[in-house]
């Protein structure tokens, strides 16, 4: 299938000019560097950007100063205010960036004592230094506006004076502008993505195991299952995603978890959906607490993720006072994430193959076939059979029982440095669970032992994101409001 990334369709755009930075050659006490601001308007300016917005800014479209100094606040740094207005009465609202465009920038400048904060209606939503900046477009901060609204945000840039600065400062220049950007956008579906830009789309190879024919896509470290689903595969893909963040307008590791993609899978429905897994795991937890001894649609570990843990609960568990659910910490952090989250028809048939004997797809076909024990839900933790899809299939032969084989082991992205459940009990003894050892071998253990656990989670079929490249340093941004 033949698939584009959608691109970020502009309404219109200002350019609002700001900034042209001289640094005099004036040295402060000890090693300082002084700057001066050069400005020729200073009356108050609104431009339209968009037929639903103005930008206006408050006092000019430049900052105006000649003493620019070190400084132990941001608060006694130079700023700029300015406001955008939804003037739209339809009830639409209005998707905006705001950029930091750098005409030119001196080596000297690309500092971490030149900083920026910017506030939105007093509060902070981002702060940064020069270190990173780049010649071109640095987008600081994305969000949207209610119709007929109207936010106030103030930019201050400052030289932080609790570090000393660089001599080599002095005398060089910084131009740029900030750009206030409206724009109505259409992002690509990410079960799509990953389907028709990842995988069909690069170098192929076909990886034989127990007689099964797989087709490698090698570049982006996915496979086909020869079951309608593409799942990652490998040491460490490219898999990261931003997830149960407190502000997704604003992605980063201080404000979202991460959490890793085990593939696009086909569902009863048709069509694929994509499904994740919290990449850090959650400690010691006994897998059915009640010992009801029904599989996981009574297992006290499902009722702790899909009550306790999406309402982020403390304390004993609403299932089962005896045992402790606090999630203060892990648990789902806002309506926005519990919202992105599919019910999922879950298909939990207990694993009969021997493992001794058993590859792969013997331990999936035991889990969907015929008859099978289906669970609907929306949180519940991997199967056995995505750790051992997981592996490399071109460098770990062996058979499942062998998984701690170091081939093996070393080159499933699955495997952590801890032990952990998966949903799947062994032949139909409900008090025998499968878990992954922190050798990367498969074990079973009693369903009232505890082990640790990582969340696993269907995303909605219409799931969109909005950048990132997979990598844990760039993970993928998800569009959740």
């Amino acid at each position: 299938m033949k698939n584009k990334i959608n691109k970020f369709i502009h309404s219109k755009y200002l350019l609002i000019s700001l900034i042209v930075l001289l640094i005099l050659l004036v040295i402060a006490t000890g090693t300082y560097a002084w700057f001066t601001w050069r400005s020729t308007s200073n009356t108050s300016l609104t431009m339209n950007i968009g037929k639903l917005a103005d930008v206006t800014f408050n006092s000019g479209n430049d900052i105006s100063t000649s003493t620019l100094a070190p400084v132990y606040n941001y608060t006694d740094g130079e700023k700029t205010t300015f406001s955008i207005n939804n003037k739209d009465t339809t009830g639409a609202s209005l998707d905006y960036n705001i950029k930091l465009n750098i005409t030119s920038i001196a080596s000297e400048l690309k500092s971490s004592d030149l900083k920026y904060v910017l506030l939105k209606d007093n509060t902070i939503v981002k702060e940064g230094d020069f270190s990173t900046m780049v010649v071109g477009t640095n987008t600081i901060y994305s969000d949207s506006i209610s119709s007929s609204g109207t936010i106030n945000f103030t930019f201050y840039l400052y030289i932080d004076g609790n570090s000393e600065n660089n001599l080599n400062m002095i005398n060089k220049s910084l131009v740029g502008s900030i750009v206030v950007e409206a724009q109505e956008t259409s992002f690509e579906i990410f079960a799509d993505y990953i389907e028709n830009t990842l995988y069909n789309n690069d170098n192929y190879e076909t990886i034989t195991n127990n007689g099964i024919d797989y087709e490698y896509n090698t570049v982006n470290s996915l496979m086909y299952d020869n079951y309608g689903s593409i799942r990652y595969y490998g040491a460490n893909p490219n898999n990261y995603v931003y997830f149960n963040c407190d502000d997704y307008s604003n992605q980063s590791a201080s404000t979202c978890e991460i959490w890793r993609i085990l593939g696009s899978f086909f569902t009863p429905s048709g069509g694929n959906q994509v499904r994740i897994i919290r990449n850090n795991v959650i400690n010691n937890f006994k897998w059915d607490s009640l010992a009801n001894e029904g599989g996981w649609p009574d297992a006290g570990l499902h009722h702790a993720l899909n009550y306790d843990y999406i309402n982020k609960n403390s304390g004993a568990c609403s299932f089962d006072s005896t045992q402790t659910c606090d999630f203060s910490s892990t648990g789902l952090k806002n309506d926005a994430t519990r919202n992105a989250i599919s019910d999922f028809e879950w298909l939990i048939n207990p694993i009969t193959t021997e493992l001794i004997s058993a590859y792969p797809n013997d331990i999936y076909e035991n889990e969907i076939n015929s008859g099978t024990t289906t669970w609907t839900g929306r949180v519940g933790i991997m199967y056995l059979s995505d750790y051992a899809y997981a592996t490399d299939l071109s460098k770990c032969s062996n058979v499942i029982a062998d998984y701690s084989n170091s081939s093996c082991s070393s080159n499933n992205w699955l495997k952590s440095s801890s032990d952990e459940w998966t949903i799947s009990n062994y032949n139909n003894n409900y008090e025998q669970i499968y878990y992954i050892g922190t050798d990367g071998s498969i074990n079973t253990d009693n369903f009232l032992i505890e082990h640790n656990f990582r969340p696993t989670l269907y995303l909605k079929s219409e799931q969109t994101f909005q950048g990132g490249t997979g990598t844990l340093a760039d993970p993928y941004q998800l569009v959740i409001r």
